[in-house]
Order: structure tokens, then sequence, then C-alpha cells
């Protein structure tokens, strides 16, 4: 079912707001975080294709690194890429747009978002450097891991520093930060500058006599957690994107999505005390994170989700599953809440892990890939159409998570455990 005419119109009218307040200035910075976005997945997956390649039988006859310390090397940027800058790449997009509605122009923060964009792609290519050098011992810790090498810590301070530019802009006018993408921009970017502070809070905690892979894991545990929550922001700032895009209105009341936002803000308001209260090195510290992640993260998808479930059955009889929208969108939830579920049947270091979060990744990408359809593309003057070439990846894509994550979860009842070559 192809959109009618009406619905064209009122999807271009939902539109408007945005692309009035777009200037050819923040219409170049939403290309360049736009770019960055598609580019980290791109190099991520140029980068799980070499990860493959090692695994080919004389492959190191025709590749210029060593495969057995490449393997890992490359596989730490591959994270990177594809769940740290994908993300954040995003979110500078999101805010870009959310500065064009709140009217945030002007020299002065023109020039506030082309810096951070510039710093924020320096930061990504100073991350390939010693990755393709195949330099730098790779830490494989929790939710940044990173080559320990000087280059990959200033790249991803850029990168930080970079993200965190044009979040700032927003609050220049805040009381213009009304909508679902403004308003949501804002609670997630703030739930950011809380993530940011905890990386800060951590690197002076950590003791510098700690081996390096100790302190690694313990520097970007907290604000790791934390960035899981501008991840689910992110998701549910597209979901009501999309929904509104598919069914003309959104799935929950203004005042509801507002609570529910800036929930996510309150869960992690608690987060900088943390390194105040407990022993960075002690097993406290990792508790009260975990517990704020599974306490605050919880309930705001499960709103949506019921949100969204009503509005899917009131429509029942004439779903859009020839638009590549209400794919991303329906998928996106499917996937996501299954990925949930499976969160609170994890056990001890065996596969049921990584099946949990590759899905709820999944969930959180095909929202981002549907908004790109909806909203980022359409503003750059680049429409992506609704045929079976646009449909077809997100069927793939969810189908493909969807029967490794679940193999995933069988092998891990079995008590097979992850991160282990061979046994």
């Amino acid at each position: 079912m192809h959109a009618s005419a009406p619905v064209q119109r009122s999807r271009a009218e939902a539109l408007a707001p945005f692309a009035q307040g777009l200037t050819e200035s923040l219409r170049g910075e939403l290309r360049g975080w736009a770019l960055l976005a598609v580019g980290s997945l791109a190099m991520a997956g140029a980068l799980a294709l070499l990860l493959g390649l090692g695994r080919v039988p004389n492959a190191q006859a025709y590749l210029p690194w060593d495969l057995a310390t490449f393997f890992n090397t490359a596989l730490v940027t591959h994270v990177v890429f594809s769940v740290v800058i994908w993300y954040l790449a995003v979110l500078g997009a999101l805010a870009v747009i959310a500065a064009a509605r709140a009217r945030c122009v002007g020299p002065s923060l023109d020039g506030m978002g082309r810096a951070g964009l510039w710093f924020a792609w320096i930061g990504a290519l100073l991350l390939l450097v010693p990755t393709l050098l195949n330099q730098g011992a790779p830490s494989l810790n929790n939710y940044v891991p990173v080559l320990i090498h000087p280059l990959y810590y200033i790249g991803l301070s850029l990168l930080a520093i970079g993200v965190a530019m044009p979040v700032l802009r927003l609050f220049v006018r805040p009381m213009r930060l009304a909508g679902t993408v403004a308003f949501g921009t804002a609670m997630v970017g703030l739930v950011y500058l809380v993530a940011l502070v905890c990386f800060v809070l951590a690197w002076i905690a950590v003791p510098a006599d700690a081996d390096i892979a100790n302190i690694n894991e313990r520097l970007f545990w907290g604000g790791g957690h934390v960035l899981q929550f501008v991840n689910t922001g992110l998701m549910l700032i597209l979901w009501s994107v999309l929904a509104k895009h598919v069914f003309g209105a959104a799935p929950l009341s203004p005042p509801l999505y507002r609570l529910c936002m800036a929930s996510l803000l309150l869960f992690v308001l608690p987060g900088p005390a943390i390194y105040a209260l407990t022993d960075i090195m002690g097993i406290a510290h990792r508790n009260a994170f975990t517990e704020l992640l599974w306490y605050g993260l919880t309930l705001p998808p499960v709103v949506f989700s019921l949100g969204l479930a009503v509005q899917t059955w009131e429509r029942r009889t004439a779903l859009p599953w020839r638009d590549p929208a209400f794919l991303a969108l329906a998928l996106s939830v499917l996937v996501f809440n299954i990925g949930g579920v499976m969160g609170f049947f994890l056990g001890v270091s065996d596969t049921r892990t990584p099946s949990h979060y590759h899905l709820v990744i999944t969930g959180a990408n095909l929202a981002m890939l549907g908004g790109f359809l909806v909203l980022i593309l359409p503003l750059l003057g680049r429409p992506a159409g609704e045929g079976r070439a646009v449909r077809v990846p997100f069927w793939l894509y969810a189908g493909g998570q969807m029967l490794w994550s679940i193999s995933m979860f069988i092998a891990g009842l079995s008590g097979v455990p992850r991160k282990t070559v061979g046994s």
C-alpha cells in the first residue's frame, strides 16, 4: 500500500517546520553528520569483512597485516565505529534538526556547530590511524573498547567534544525546544553530557598503578552505561517520528512523551555521584551502574511499545507493509522487545549475553535507519523512495539478526561460553 496524495502532503507539511529553520549552514552541518553516520557503518562493515577474510585459509599471504594481532585490532575499531560513532553521529544530526526547529542560528552558533563537526570527523579519522597501522594493544573492555595508543584516546576525546558542541548549542534558546525531535534531543543531549562527566570523573578516580586493561574497563564502565540511555533515547525519538509518518499521530500524548524522555535524564543524574560514593575499583561501583541501567531503561520502551501496539491494532486491517517506514518501525519494536525479554534470562558469561545485546542494538539501528528515510534524507533533498530495493534490506537485517541471536541464545542455554574460540 503506497501513501496516498493527502498522506504525502501531510508528511511534507510535517517536515516543513524543520525545513523552514534549516539554513544553508545548518544544512551543511546536517549533511556532515549524516555522512559521518553512514561512513561509520561503511567502515565498520569493511573492518568486519577483514575479520572474515582473516579466517580464510592462506589469506595472510594477500593481506598487509599480521592476522594474529590484527584480528583483535580490527575488532575493536569495528565495534567503536558501529556502536559508538554511528549512534553519536545520529545524535549530532538530530541536534542540528532540533537547532533548526528552535531557530538556534547566527554566526557564532553556526561556527560552534561547524567546529563540533570538524572535531568529530578528525576524531573518527584518528581512530583509523593506529588501526590500519596495526599498532596499539587491543583492550576488549565493555561499551567502548580501545587500542592502547595515544592517537586512539585523542580521537575518542575529539569525537566526544565534537558531539557535545551541537548539543550545547540547543540550550542557547531552551524555551524553544518543543516538539518531538527538539525536546527529545534536548533530553538525550543532557544524558550525553552526563556520560561525559562520568568519563572525566572515572579518569580522575582510576588508580594510576592499576593494570591498563583494568583501567580501561573502569574508565568506560559508568559512562558506557549512561550511553545506553542515549542510544535508547534516540530510538524512542525516532519511533515517534516514524509513527507520525506512518499513522499521522505520535504513539504517546505530548505530556506522556515528555515524561518518558525526561525520565531517561532523571535516572542517569545519580551517575556522577556514584564516583563519590563508591570505590571505582570495587564491585559496588559496578553494581550501581548495572542497577541504574536495569531500573532506568525498562519502563520508557515498554510505554512506547504499548502505545505503538495500540496504534497498530487500530490499523490492523490496513497496515502499510510496503512502506519502508512502517517496516522500520514494526521490525524495530519487535526485535528490540525480543532482545529485551532475553535480557531477563542471561547466564554467566555465556552466549546468551551477546544474543541479548545484538537484538536490542538491531532494534535501535532499525529505528535510526528509518529515521534517515523519513527525516534526514528528505531534509537533505535526497528522498529514498519506497521500492523493493529499500524494503528488502530491512527484512534481511532484522531476520538475519533474529536467526543469529536466537541461535546464540540456545547455544548459551547449553553452556557455550562467549568470547571463546574452539571450546
